[in-house]
């Protein structure tokens, strides 16, 4: 039976990224992916990264006259409930076809000599001594075995392996739920009057709505994101298209599909194993995308099992920085984000219409401040507008008391969050504790259901 140094499960952007990563270290890597090669990413079409990220992560460069290229735009607009109040981002945003970019991104892992197979299942795990020691998956109706000598799961928010783990392996088994995501329907559409051709995207938090480019300059994508179901989806979607005067367009088809929005694994190693990408819901708390966000964790990851491998122990233990590194990295701030945003969309429409007037939250500073980090970065001055801010919003009736308790206590616990995550503990030994701390805060924070 063959053995390689790593066997991933995924071979969407995170799995290939991490097996170039690895590959490129001189280490034997074996790539399992349940679609076929002809469908692989299929399922969206357009996909966005900034473009700054290409040289941050090394990514393969796609330029305007590849045919992967499909737009490039730098204005963002957020914009309130009412569609007024628009704030201004810059930030170059390259857009493109999925399908095609994984495929050249599976080549770029393959010119390192790292080996795919489609249309390859993940079936369970094989354990030598009580831990794993290689996978078992099917492939044209046959069960095949192979050995590795780590794990890793890239295999999106069905997380294969990850919940296919012994409960007491290390890291959590839990399903992402219909509360645990966001169910994103796209509409491609056909803009029917030329002064409304797009330069640029604009959002709107209220509704976790959007219309952004597409490859057709005469079209746009019209999206929206929201937990439970499609259906719930639609019927914000209609809310939103009742209040807010959309250029006249034709639709011309549907793109589905969903993404993680919860909170990772408070973990993502254990004796022979890490998990990544959407398995590992390493999605930004903003907006939910999760590619490049991912790529931060797998930096660190691949440089830290690099030198497990090298050293010939890939326990838990020798993992562990991992996480530590992440936490300090980017994970504090998406806690805190997240737990601070959770409690923000429980104001009602005409309170967002209110914080958009008055610069409360949703000004042009920190919504730059968020493109840029994921941290929320406040001065003196920005906390005392807010404060007044809010207080002018008691005083005149735009802000309930019920909604004040809600920002301030997700301000309040998004505090707690990243003081918590930045103490993430040095090894597994002070791990439960921590565990019981942060399961305290999260019970509080609820899901953004």
């Amino acid at each position: 039976m063959k053995k390689y140094d790593v066997i991933i499960i995924g071979a969407a952007t995170s799995g290939s990224f991490f097996a170039r990563k690895m590959a490129e270290q001189g280490f034997t890597v074996k790539v399992i992916e349940r679609l076929s090669q002809d469908k692989l990413g299929r399922r969206l079409d357009i996909f966005h990264v900034c473009k700054k990220d290409f040289a941050t992560f090394g990514l393969p460069v796609v330029e305007e006259g590849n045919p992967i290229y499909a737009f490039e735009y730098e204005n963002g607009y957020t914009k309130s409930p009412y569609d007024n109040f628009p704030k201004l981002t810059k930030d170059k945003v390259v857009g493109m076809h999925m399908p095609e970019y994984i495929a050249l991104m599976n080549r770029w892992a393959e010119e390192k000599g790292a080996e795919f197979e489609y249309a390859a299942s993940f079936e369970d795990f094989i354990y030598e001594g009580g831990k794993i020691s290689g996978i078992k998956y099917s492939t044209e109706g046959q069960e095949k075995n192979v050995l590795g000598r780590v794990v890793v799961d890239c295999s999106g928010v069905t997380s294969a392996a990850r919940k296919k783990l012994p409960k007491d392996y290390g890291v959590e088994t839990f399903d992402i739920s219909d509360e645990d995501k966001f169910y994103v329907i796209l509409r491609y559409v056909k803009l029917l009057n030329e002064k409304d051709y797009l330069i640029g995207n604009t959002g709107y938090p209220y509704y976790k709505t959007w219309i952004a480019p597409q490859m057709d300059p005469e079209g746009a994508i019209i999206g929206i994101g929201a937990c439970h179901s499609y259906e719930y989806a639609e019927g914000i979607y209609k809310e939103f298209e009742q209040t807010v005067k959309l250029p006249e367009h034709q639709i011309t088809h549907y793109e589905r599909g969903t993404t993680p929005y919860t909170r990772p694994p408070y973990s993502f190693v254990a004796d022979n194993f890490i998990v990544s990408g959407d398995a590992a819901c390493l999605t930004k708390p903003n907006n939910g995308e999760g590619v490049t966000s991912s790529m931060v964790q797998m930096v660190i990851a691949t440089r830290v099992l690099g030198k497990a491998l090298a050293n010939n122990d890939t326990s838990k233990e020798a993992l562990w920085v991992i996480n530590k590194e992440y936490n300090q990295k980017q994970g504090a701030d998406f806690a805190s984000t997240r737990a601070i945003l959770t409690k923000a969309v429980r104001a009602t429409k005409d309170e967002f219409e209110y914080f958009f007037k008055k610069d409360i939250i949703f000004s042009e500073k920190l919504l730059n401040s968020l493109a840029e980090s994921p941290d929320i970065k406040m001065s003196l001055k920005d906390i005392l507008h807010i404060l007044f801010g809010i207080l002018g919003g008691l005083l005149t009736g735009n802000i309930s008391f019920a909604t004040l308790k809600k920002l301030k206590e997700g301000l309040s616990l998004g505090g707690k969050l990243k003081k918590l995550y930045l103490n993430f503990p040095d090894s597994p030994s002070g791990y439960d504790a921590w565990v019981q701390k942060a399961e305290a805060i999260w019970k509080k924070v609820g899901k953004m259901a």
